[in-house]
Parts: structure tokens; sequence; C-alpha cells
């Protein structure tokens, strides 16, 4: 197999624009057009500039035509610009270079691409014109990290499996650091995302804004007050209960490796399986005694929550023997599907996330986990799914750095900073970029909690 761990590095959330200097383009605005849902697109008189603040509006499953409508009308209404884009994951076979291998799964196997696919109109004004340049019908982008885990360079072939189960195969034509593309691994138009068989926009983005005058117009469409829907904005400030994005993931404890069997079930390769998960299900704690078979890159954190929860007197705000049951690490590969093979691997599949409480802290409920077991586990690097867009309370997930001194307003489970602890006077991280696929990793979070883990 050729995938490989790398040494863990510090989150790092994107800031900033693009300091490219862009040329003269068009841009295009949705519009919204009869009740069917059709949507016609009017070229915007305006000149292009340096990329800014972007809005991303977006649904828990494809995206409604009436936020489409809404999110174009509150674009209009303040000289906006917005477009619908695509987000997800599908499966990467091999990367090759002048007819040869140089990446790529075992065969039968494939390694998760998180991408962006956004109509070519509107590239240049949210990435910049450089990346829009370069991208054509058979031809994609890949984000600097991504490219630096697998080795690839201009040029290379990039061979992708289609949601149908087909390869196709398509050009990097460029190779942009994370601070450019933010967390999408790959990105491309939405005609070759439909050559890939993601053919349902997932979100909304809206670019050229001015902040409080498009918050005003979105909050006068209703659009933050739809029960399933999610508004996010560039400059929004960090959730210590952001996940990592895949390329992240990847870069801290290797390249999953997955493959589909014919019933539509998803395993991991078993040499993926020796190296990173530990060997069999262990007690993590003698006094909070849950079982459960990690990444060995993420067990001793965990252990270490778990040996603070117990000094702290709040073992019983643990329910083990629901752990031990319903819960755990690593209980097989699971896979949140979309449609056909895209999906996410639940991060369950990494053995990176350990669930308790289950039945009390059910999927899209109101958390009821102990907030100082949440504040305790953060401090151990670790993520809590209450915040998730669908609340997940019974969801830890490593992100390999304290989040308890990050003095965001959570809704549930907000830390507790002393303004001495306050990150030493620095700026508050914003979501930046990575608001293009924001939450979009938090679909690989396990919905299937009634698989009972084998002893």
């Amino acid at each position: 197999m050729s995938t490989t761990r790398h040494p863990a590095v510090a989150w790092v959330t994107v800031v900033g624009a693009v300091a490219a200097v862009l040329v003269l383009a068009m841009a295009v605005r949705v519009w919204a057009t009869e009740p069917s849902g059709a949507v016609v697109t009017r070229v915007a008189d305006r000149v292009t500039e340096d990329p800014g603040d972007l809005v991303v509006v977006f649904d828990l499953g494809d995206v409604d035509d009436d936020v489409v409508r809404a999110a174009a009308r509150a674009a209009d209404a303040t000289g906006a610009v917005a477009t619908t884009a695509r987000t997800g994951s599908l499966g990467m076979r091999s990367i090759e270079r002048s007819g040869a291998r140089v990446h790529g799964a075992p065969d039968g196997y494939l390694i998760p691409m998180v991408y962006t696919a956004i109509p070519s109109h509107s590239i240049g004004r949210i990435l910049g014109a450089d990346v829009s340049a370069v991208l054509g019908p058979d031809r994609v982008v890949m984000n600097e990290m991504t490219a630096g885990i697998t080795g690839a360079r201009t040029g290379d072939v990039i061979v992708m499996q289609s949601a149908s189960g087909q390869p196709v195969r398509l050009t990097i034509a460029g190779v942009r650091p994370y601070e450019q593309v933010g967390s999408a691994e790959l990105v491309f138009t939405t005609d070759v995302a439909a050559r890939l068989g993601a053919t349902a926009d997932t979100r909304v983005i809206i670019y050229d804004v001015e902040r409080a005058a498009i918050e005003t117009a979105i909050e006068a469409q209703g659009l933050y007050d739809r029960r399933s829907t999610r508004v996010l904005h560039s400059w929004d400030a960090a959730n210590p209960d952001d996940t990592l994005s895949t390329a992240r993931t990847k870069l801290l404890l290797g390249e999953p490796v997955y493959r589909f069997a014919g019933d539509g079930s998803v395993s991991m390769h078993p040499d993926w399986i020796a190296t990173n998960l530990r060997p069999a299900r262990e007690t993590l704690d003698p006094s909070i005694p849950i079982r459960a078979r990690c990444h060995v890159e993420v067990v001793d954190d965990l252990k270490a929550a778990l040996a603070e929860v117990a000094a702290a007197g709040l073992g019983g705000a643990i329910d083990v023997a629901n752990a031990n049951a319903y819960g755990g690490c690593y209980g097989g590969a699971r896979f949140s599907r979309v449609s056909g093979q895209i999906g996410f691997l639940s991060r369950h599949s990494y053995g990176m996330a350990l669930d308790t409480n289950t039945v009390s802290n059910c999927l899209g409920c109101r958390p009821q986990m102990h907030c100082d077991v949440v504040r305790i586990f953060r401090k151990h690097g670790f993520a809590w799914g209450g915040n998730f867009r669908s609340p997940d309370g019974m969801h830890f997930e490593w992100v390999g750095e304290r989040r308890d001194l990050i003095a965001y307003p959570s809704r549930y489970c907000p830390n507790v900073v002393a303004a001495a602890d306050r990150t030493n006077g620095d700026p508050m991280p914003t979501v930046g970029l990575d608001v293009l696929v924001a939450h979009t990793d938090d679909m690989g979070h396990d919905e299937h909690h009634d698989q009972h883990h084998a002893p």
C-alpha cells in the first residue's frame, strides 16, 4: 500500500483573501424564476477584484430550491452575486505520471477525496483567476496539502471513481495552496462534477458581499430561521467543535483506504487496519472501563481525557455499559451515502472518534452530555458533536489540539475561558475559505449508533 502516516501538525485556520492580481472578468448572478425551481443566470456588470468575503447557504441534504431563490434575492438586494455549487467526497483509485502509477489504493480499494465544484463563470471570483484559467472539461486543481500527501504534481492524471463506480481520468492542471482553495482537496467545474455523477447542487455561495448588508438581506429572507438550513460566513469565528478537514485528517492520521462490497457495505483495507488501529479493544481507563479499539495516534489523548474525567469525580456522567455495547471507536467501516458512491466515511472508520451515552444523546436531539466532561475532552484534543449541524451529543472526535481555550459562544456547552487564557491576545481565528466545504465533513460522523461492538 502507498499510504503513509505523517507527523502531527497544528490546526491552521484560513484567514484572508488570495494575494493575486486578477484580470477583468464577467460574473454571473443567480436569479429565481418560476416556482418550478428552474434557475437562470444574468451577466453582472462588475469588475473582478481580489476575492473577498463569502457566505455559504446549505441544507442538511441537497440544497432546497426555495433556499436557492431566497439566497439569490438576498444577493441581488445587496449587489452581491450568488451561485449554486456542489461539494462531497468521491473515491480516488490512483495518480499516474507518464503512464506509470505513482500513488493510489490497492486494486479494488479507494482513497476519499473531498471536492468543491463551482460553475466556471464564478470560480475566478471565488478562488482566483489563476485557478479558473487552468480548469476545463477534464482538468482539476489539487490542494497543495493533498499533493504533498500523495506526491502529485501538475500534469499528473488522477483516476477517480464516479458515483456509478466507473473510472474517470482527469488531469491535475494545477496545485494551489490550502490558503487559496480552503479545505477542498480537489477543485473543478460543475461540468466535471456531472461527469463524476455529482449532479445535485448542495449549497449556494454568495460572493462580492458587504458584511452588514448581506446579513440584513439574508435575515429578511428568513434563511437564518430555517430549521434545516445553515448560513456560514467566511468571517465567522472558529468553533471549538469544528472537526478536521479530510485533508488535515490524512496529514495527521494517514490516508484511509476503503472499498465497496457487492451488497453496498464498506470495509477498510487489512493493511490499513494493521498499521493504524490498536490490535484489539482495550480498557481505556481503570475507573471508567470503556473498552474500545482506536487509532494509534488518538488513544493516548483519549486515555488522558478519561483519566481527568475520573479525577474530577465525573465518571458517573459516562455510561460505560452503553459505550461498550453501542459506542466505542472503531467498529468496522461505515459510510454516510449521498448518492451512489458519493458519500463520507464515518470518522469511526478512522478510529478517531468515541461515542458514549448514546441513549440520552440521540442523533439530532438536544445534547444531554455533562458540560464539564465536554470541556475536559476539548482540553485533550477532541471536538464534541453536540454542536454539529445535526446535534450528536454522544460523539467526541479527535482534532489533535486543545479546544477548551476558544472563547466561542457555542450553542451547547460553551467554553468558560478566563481572560488571561484567551490565546495571549492573538486574534480569533476565522473560518475563511474553509467555508466552501465547511460542515461537509460533519457528515462523516457515524449515523448508525445501533451497531453492537463485539467483545
